[in-house]
């Protein structure tokens, strides 16, 4: 092929996160070809000490000029040069580049899942271990940005664990699906030669062999649903981001981001940027387009096979990698973040939060339907705003006026409740339903948020040894067939 053409379709450049899943998986189909009896023993233990030196030795012993297209023709290339062809041409028999790239796309996408899972966990832990410290820290809870009731910061960042756990999940469901093995498939026809599928994917530690040998070798739901996963973990964390970029300002002044997190600006001294949160912001935006891009490449394609897949390879890693690097940073923000605790309740108090509260205590306490409690209270808050009063210069009085503008008559409670109503702390302590911010109910969320996080810790920790061990057993019987 001429030289720039060649270049042009290389992904050579690219081919560097494969380079030992593709030397994996062709001891594993060395190996399986001696088993079948259509190389022979002697063959297979040239062929795979050519491969086990290739292993050993790293990308650099390849030959890696553009004309040789692929990393898959240079591993090839390699045990030819090392074997010479009678022996080396051999190791392609009975697979094609079309189930090789599939099945190295996955192997070395597993082991990112896992390390994206294991970051993802330190995070939430990370959240966790804040959210314990300040189980108690009143501060004002927002809907549209703007005061709506009270909550706990422990509360509020409990909500991002249990979101970072169904990112979890979610990594997870990428995993199984992508732990299938396509080896075998060929072209997209299968061979006629007698090989084993479930042998090679037995040596390559996959759960099952992709059974459709078309669809195996031309379809990646499997990197888009981890770019997906990625990319609705970056909208989490790009949603914390936000919020803590929000806090950190000298308008709300919640919290206090470590100073190695932060920037000043160039020309004004008094600045503390909150750069890293904001560039967590446009990390999202990045993960949001490389999965657009994916979904945009894959949309028209037809079966089996085209080369256009080898442009979605790079939008994978690099969706994972900018996700993995996010998670790792902002970690580390969330363990030094120091919220501001006489500002939070301050904020909370002076922001009318138990409004909510008092209109549930007139259903309470004086019979009223929720709609007209909600009046009544929206009215008084509406006379002390323009008095220029604070929620904890109210009177009950100010309920009475309220309630014969609203329904013609002054309604009946005891001082005593209608205190406790506009009492935060009383407010948060009362409301111990499910997931809520009341300290018997954070405590039920503390406990099942440290169970699932035991759970998938599990979980990982088994995959991880059955990668692990399957990529030793794999060498382990190649070097036992090496003479």
């Amino acid at each position: 092929m001429e030289p720039t053409a060649s270049e042009y379709i290389s992904s050579l450049k690219d081919d560097v996160a494969i380079f030992y899943p593709v030397v994996q998986i062709n001891i594993a189909h060395a190996i399986m070809l001696a088993e079948r009896g259509i190389i022979s023993a002697d063959e297979a233990s040239a062929i795979l000490r050519a491969l086990l030196s290739l292993y050993r030795g790293g990308l650099s012993k390849l030959d890696l000029r553009p004309e040789l297209e692929d990393i898959h023709m240079a591993v090839e290339e390699f045990v030819i040069r090392e074997i010479g062809e009678d022996i080396g041409g051999k190791l392609h028999t009975a697979k094609s580049r079309n189930d090789q790239v599939s099945t190295a796309i996955k192997l070395a996408l597993r082991q990112k899942l896992l390390d994206l899972e294991e970051q993802l966990l330190k995070l939430v832990k990370a959240l966790l271990a804040q959210a314990e410290r300040n189980v108690d820290t009143i501060m004002p809870g927002y809907t549209h940005l703007q005061i709506a009731e009270p909550t706990t910061f422990g509360h509020h960042l409990l909500a991002y664990c249990s979101a970072f756990l169904r990112d979890i999940e979610r990594v997870e469901q990428a995993y199984e699906l992508t732990n299938s093995c396509p080896m075998g498939s060929c072209a997209f026809a299968g061979t006629s030669f007698p090989i084993d599928r479930v042998r090679v994917a037995r040596l390559l530690g996959f759960g099952r062999v992709d059974e459709n040998t078309m669809d195996a070798v031309s379809s990646r739901d499997f990197a888009v649903q981890s770019m997906g996963a990625a990319a609705i973990i970056m909208v989490n964390l790009s949603r914390l981001a936000e919020e803590i970029s929000i806090w950190s300002s000298v308008e709300f002044s919640l919290v206090e981001i470590p100073d190695e997190f932060a920037s000043t600006s160039s020309i004004m001294p008094q600045k503390k940027n909150p750069v890293i949160a904001e560039m967590a912001r446009a990390k999202a935006a990045r993960a949001i387009g490389n999965l657009a891009g994916g979904l945009s490449l894959l949309k028209a394609l037809p079966q089996a096979y085209n080369l256009d897949l080898q442009e979605l390879t790079p939008m994978l890693w690099d969706s994972i990698e900018e996700t993995m690097n996010s998670l790792k940073v902002m970690e580390k923000l969330i363990t030094g973040m120091k919220p501001k605790k006489d500002l939070m309740l301050a904020r909370a108090e002076r922001g009318f939060s138990i409004a909510t509260e008092l209109a549930a205590s007139l259903v309470k306490h004086a019979g009223l339907p929720f709609r007209k409690a909600h009046s009544i209270v929206g009215r008084m808050i509406s006379l002390a705003i323009e008095g220029n009063r604070t929620a904890k210069e109210l009177t009950l009085e100010d309920l009475k006026k309220a309630s014969r503008e609203v329904i013609g008559r002054e309604i009946t409670m005891e001082q005593s409740e209608f205190e406790k109503a506009l009492d935060v702390e009383n407010c948060i302590a009362s409301r111990n339903v499910i997931g809520a911010p009341g300290p018997k109910a954070i405590k039920r969320q503390l406990t099942a948020l440290k169970q699932k996080i035991k759970t998938h810790q599990q979980l990982l920790r088994a995959w991880r040894r059955a990668v692990v061990g399957s990529e030793e057993k794999l060498l382990k019987e190649a070097e036992g067939r090496v003479q």
